[in-house]
């Protein structure tokens, strides 16, 4: 297979999209359940295609361009799970097929080949929660197309517009997935090792990165939700708290293929380093590459496979260096036989669980289909805990749809401006439902009678209450 797709013969490209879809169609057709973090994407473009704006009248830390993708999908599709699984699979093949057209226009590789494309796409392919659309995902696009402004050799006054267009992309990225600003780091890391001018390269770059950013605070200004842009989306997110969406034996027993991998190919990439200067100054790229993607993989508020996205482009770097390198075809064909079986076993049997050792917890992940979930049905909703299951069948109708936002106006009730806050949110539309904890909802009922005191405990589950007109 590595040397089929040594070539670059269209017929090449046209069997690269369809092993890439044969790989992955099937578990979209299988019915792969909605994930949690789907089922907030879909929760969030709907409450602002309701025509509620993000950080105003919804208190959420997402990204405003990934928010505004959402918004997006809602307005075209609603609740639509298959283009929520549709998107992601064009988006990881125009990455891949975009990161093998700039490694072979610059002649990042001796041999011009798709198979950067292949091992992308393949290596993406592990684990099904690489077919969800989540903000990582869309800011990964904008990182990729940034490279080909970030990699060619540049001369006095002819790269304004590249390096303003490669700090503009990656302003776009970081503002689909904040931790991606750190991309900057490669990104001037670039400019010292192609540009003719350093410092006013880097300028150029960081104007670019801005502008972007301007225009968005300049919308929040005007809207007044700037004081929530700033607590809500660009703070809280260096806090460095991790947080598995699965069990961290889970993600090893998943990412250890493609990790081991990669470690493999880049020590031999190292000790087989390439002998033109170019190629040279990639690889010094590419190593410093690896440690930005750790560092934005652990700042990430939630850790799980997606974090695999980081890594891909250094695979496929580093993969396709090794493949090249190796002149024996038995070798190579069986090594990429043995990756490529691997992928497509932990694929399956993690979602299939044939393998007791490749059973995966998913309960975290995955919504949850209990019962309980499924008696109140297309009603509005205040959930005031972090169990989202509520809004599988439900609208959101308060602004609290991040807890870890909301908890700091319930955790004050002892403060008057919390108490005031709370009412002002609550008091313009009263959800037909609150799910709460019964204790904080006994004190909301004591302390904001007119918001809370009409509601009552359902007789099946104590932690829903009913509004009683």
């Amino acid at each position: 297979m590595i040397r089929y797709f040594r070539s670059l013969l269209l017929s090449r490209l046209l069997s690269l999209v369809l092993l890439f879809l044969a790989i992955r169609i099937p578990l979209v057709f299988w019915g792969v359940p909605l994930t949690l973090p789907e089922l907030k994407e879909m929760v969030l473009g709907e409450r602002m295609a309701n025509g509620y704006l993000l950080y105003r009248d919804i208190f959420d830390s997402e990204a405003p361009l990934a928010a505004g993708i959402y918004w997006l999908i809602d307005l075209l599709a609603g609740r639509s799970l298959l283009v929520y699984r549709l998107l992601p699979i064009f988006l990881i093949l125009i990455q891949a097929l975009r990161l093998n057209s700039v490694f072979n226009r610059h002649n990042v590789h001796p041999d011009r080949t798709y198979l950067p494309a292949l091992l992308y796409l393949v290596a993406s392919s592990v684990f099904f929660e690489l077919d969800t659309l989540t903000p990582l995902l869309l800011g990964m696009t904008f990182v990729i197309f940034s490279l080909n402004y970030l990699i060619s050799f540049s001369k006095e006054g002819e790269n304004n517009r590249q390096l303003f267009k490669a700090g503009f992309i990656l302003g776009l990225g970081a503002l689909c997935y904040l931790p991606l600003v750190l991309f900057l780091v490669i990104a001037l890391f670039a400019i010292i090792l192609f540009a003719s001018s350093s410092f006013r390269s880097s300028l150029l770059l960081i104007c670019g990165f801005i502008f972007p950013y301007s225009v968005v605070l300049t919308y929040y200004l005007y809207t007044g939700s700037i004081t929530n842009f700033l607590d809500f989306h660009l703070l809280p997110d260096w806090n460095f708290q991790v947080d598995f969406l699965l069990v961290p034996v889970d993600v090893l027993k998943i990412l250890a293929l493609p990790l081991v991998f990669l470690i493999f190919t880049v020590l031999h990439t190292i000790t087989h380093a390439p002998g033109l200067n170019y190629q040279a100054k990639i690889l010094q790229l590419m190593l410093v590459w690896l440690p930005v993607a750790v560092v934005i993989a652990i700042i990430g508020k939630k850790i799980s496979t997606q974090a695999l996205l980081l890594f891909l482009p250094a695979l496929a770097y580093y993969g396709t260096s090794f493949f090249l390198q190796i002149r024996k075809a038995v070798i190579r064909e069986t090594f990429f036989l043995v990756f490529f079986s691997g992928v497509i076993l932990l694929r399956f049997l993690t979602f299939l669980g044939w393998v007791p050792f490749f059973q995966i917890k998913l309960t975290d992940l995955l919504v949850n289909p209990a019962p309980k979930y499924a008696i109140i049905q297309d009603k509005n909703l205040l959930v005031l805990n972090r169990d989202l299951n509520y809004y599988q069948y439900n609208r959101l109708t308060s602004p609290y749809l991040n807890w870890d936002i909301a908890k700091n106006d319930f955790n004050e009730l002892d403060t008057y401006q919390a108490v005031f806050k709370i009412y002002q949110n609550i008091a313009t539309h009263y959800p037909d439902y609150i799910v709460a904890d019964p204790q904080l909802m006994r004190e909301l009922q004591y302390k904001i009678p007119n918001a809370f005191g009409a509601y009552q405990a359902v007789t099946n589950n104590p932690q829903v209450f009913q509004r009683i007109k």
